[in-house]
């Protein structure tokens, strides 16, 4: 039997970043993909974005929850307002994921209390995730590109998610950033899929298209294939080429 093909979700934040919003989600359409991400709702008329979604009959894979913090206590009623805000639209947009991450370190406290106050204010959230049938996505962020970031390990990402003990709490595993934080993808991904909601990919250096750098794409497209992976793989990458065929590109990568 043949191998399902990969669930590409297109970023439009950064391809086609140069058109209007709206119109980024035709040229997803055209060539002939079937999903697309967003980051932040701001500046975006989201009914004009659901009517096209649905016109076009395109899933939303993921957008950005929240910024605000997780390991700052003093942030947490702004996480919360966001989320809410955030798990009514992915409601109505039938949004399967919702991306958080941890937030700046706080430098004077210790780190197992930051992981602690995370944990707990995961739980909390997973309530209102379930109530609205979408998954958290953690993501860790490299430190070299975010040298403030708390969580930089996906390791340490697995450990938050399986003591936060929800279906709708889940890693968002950036294959840029943790090919810079700590390579051995291959394991990684094998040995936590479950524990993965969301994959998003991009080449280093550079968070070019995948092809272009240091990463087999060739091997780790084959390799979620072969480990059954149902998720979305989110193309967040900053395209070299001409954005069309750097698409057309990185899909021929996966065939």
């Amino acid at each position: 039997m043949a191998t399902p093909p990969l669930r590409f979700s297109v970023c439009v934040e950064t391809l086609f970043h140069e058109k209007p919003f709206e119109q980024r989600l035709e040229y997803v359409h055209d060539l002939g993909f079937s999903a697309f991400e967003f980051w932040s709702r701001q500046g975006k008329d989201m009914n004009i974005t659901l009517a096209l979604k649905l016109a076009l009959r395109l899933e939303v894979s993921a957008f950005v929850g929240s910024s605000a913090s997780l390991v700052n206590p003093a942030e947490h009623p702004q996480f919360f307002t966001d989320l809410n805000r955030a798990a009514a639209l992915a409601f109505d947009l039938s949004c399967e994921n919702l991306i958080v991450t941890s937030g700046p370190a706080l430098p004077d406290v210790p780190r197992e209390q930051q992981q602690a106050t995370m944990i707990e204010v995961l739980q909390v959230a997973a309530q209102t995730a379930a109530d609205a049938d979408v998954t958290l996505v953690l993501k860790p962020l490299n430190q070299r590109d975010h040298p403030s970031t708390f969580l930089s390990s996906s390791d340490e990402g697995f450990a938050i998610v399986r003591a936060v003990n929800s279906p709708n709490v889940r890693l968002c595993f950036d294959v840029y950033h943790q090919q810079i934080s700590e390579g051995d993808l291959t394991r990684r991904l094998t040995e936590n899929l479950d524990l993965i909601g969301h994959i998003q990919v991009a080449d280093v250096p550079g968070r070019n298209e995948p092809g272009s750098g240091e990463i087999n794409f060739e091997h780790i497209f084959g390799l979620l294939q072969e480990l059954g992976y149902k998720g979305f793989v989110g193309l967040e990458y900053h395209p070299r080429l001409d954005a069309a065929a750097s698409l057309r590109a990185v899909r021929a990568l996966s065939q």
